[in-house]
């Protein structure tokens, strides 16, 4: 049985591993809808309910492959925590990533995955050329399809093989970590977006307390990073909200001291390291991308109804902004957006936090990430989207059947 990461979507399909393009050229010819897994970071159902899955790992291609003059193609399928230290051998690096790195470059890249910063685009917008296996078996590239087109697809107009996409020479990060008053942090938010190459923050609930993370490039020697804490407070916050249940006051000191034990951190070390952590405690997510002008007063209003509706909510809300771009489903088309994303313990019920806040999000505005969950169909996301129906038009004419498609993304881009 395949499990996504969080254990919300599975799905009882035998899964196929063909080991070379030819045999996934003759896997994508049989007959039925068929779907391809990466690493299942996605929370949403685009593998279940396919006749089919395959899986890509063993396909042989070389995960870097040709090395150009600021443009790499690489292994689509590999991971993203290969191809950075692949890359690190070639003095190269991705320009920027999310703190996740688990990802498949497809699979991260088609559901346009981004990491913070205002000049820094998501990763899809890195790709500058594809080629993919079409639904009738055929070899396609960006010179049969628009590079907008291509960029951002759920995996509907083929399957992505091997990418193109910009890289710059290798580089360190300065991380700097500081505990902030909630308050300051979103008032300053769009500053601290100006002045920072990379910014975050992070509202720790019921605290009034947001943790902030500014990475800037630096020539310092690399030193040794801190121990990964996040676990153990992730830990923390929900013992505090199982005693909050008998205590307020109790959740209340519980809260204070892990504050308290909020360390700064300050240290340099290689790009994707310092920007890459291990998620070990599972969650379910939801994310919006808004408009700048619209993001501070959204997000108070989401912090209002979780301190008023939502005791039982301890995971902490992220905040982060990614430049636009000219993607056709990429969230980021047309200019740069400020995402919220709010989570749920992956073995808990999400269902009401998530619709309260989901409706603040739509009406600022706001687009879904295609691989967190939320609730819009076929019409909310076409008034979205300004090339979304010349997308659908085109998934149409490349895969009339459907092949790619599962009863879930259906009712996304079929009418």
């Amino acid at each position: 049985m395949w499990t996504n990461w969080a254990g919300n979507q599975r799905a009882q399909t035998p899964i196929t591993r063909p080991t070379s393009i030819s045999e996934l050229q003759q896997a994508v010819a049989q007959s039925g809808t068929l779907r391809i897994v990466g690493s299942g970071h996605s929370f949403t159902p685009i593998v279940a309910g396919a006749d089919r899955i395959l899986d890509l790992s063993d396909i042989d291609l070389p995960v870097v492959g040709e090395v150009g003059e600021e443009k790499v193609w690489v292994n689509a399928n590999a991971r993203l925590r290969d191809l950075s230290p692949a890359f690190a051998g070639q003095g190269l690096a991705f320009c920027n990533l999310g703190d996740i790195n688990t990802q498949s470059l497809a699979g991260a890249a088609s559901t346009a995955t981004h990491g913070t910063g205002r000049t820094l685009p998501c990763l899809a917008a890195e790709i500058t050329a594809a080629k993919l296996v079409s639904a009738g078996g055929d070899i396609l590239s960006t010179d049969d399809i628009p590079l907008e087109m291509a960029q951002v697809t759920l995996g509907m107009l083929g399957i992505l093989t091997e990418a193109q996409i910009s890289v710059v020479p290798k580089y360190n990060l300065r991380r700097q970590v500081r505990l902030a008053d909630l308050q300051d942090s979103i008032a300053n938010m769009h500053q601290n977006w100006a002045e920072n190459r990379n910014f975050e923050f992070f509202y720790i609930p019921f605290t009034g307390k947001a943790v902030e993370l500014r990475h800037e490039i630096s020539d310092a020697p690399e030193g040794k990073a801190p121990r990964d804490l996040d676990m153990i407070a992730v830990k923390v916050l929900k013992l505090a909200r199982n005693v909050g249940l008998l205590s307020s006051g109790l959740r209340k000191m519980l809260l204070k001291l892990l504050t308290m034990a909020q360390s700064d951190e300050d240290y340099v070390g290689e790009s994707w390291r310092v920007l890459c952590s291990d998620r070990r405690i599972r969650f379910k997510e939801m994310e919006y991308h808004l408009p700048p002008d619209v993001a501070q007063d959204v997000l108070q209003e989401v912090i209002t109804r979780l301190h008023r509706d939502h005791k039982d909510i301890y995971f902490p809300i992220e905040v982060r902004q990614t430049a636009g771009d000219a993607a056709c489903l990429s969230p980021f088309q047309g200019g740069p957006r400020i995402s919220i994303a709010i989570h749920t313990d992956a073995a808990e019920d999400h269902q009401r936090y998530f619709d309260a806040i989901e409706p603040l999000f739509v009406e600022a505005g706001g687009r879904p990430h295609w691989g967190k969950m939320h609730s819009l169909g076929f019409t909310k996301l076409s008034n979205l989207y300004p090339d979304f129906d010349r997308f659908c038009a085109l998934r149409e004419q490349l895969d009339p059947l459907g092949k790619f498609l599962t009863p879930a993304l259906a009712r996304l881009f079929r009418p």
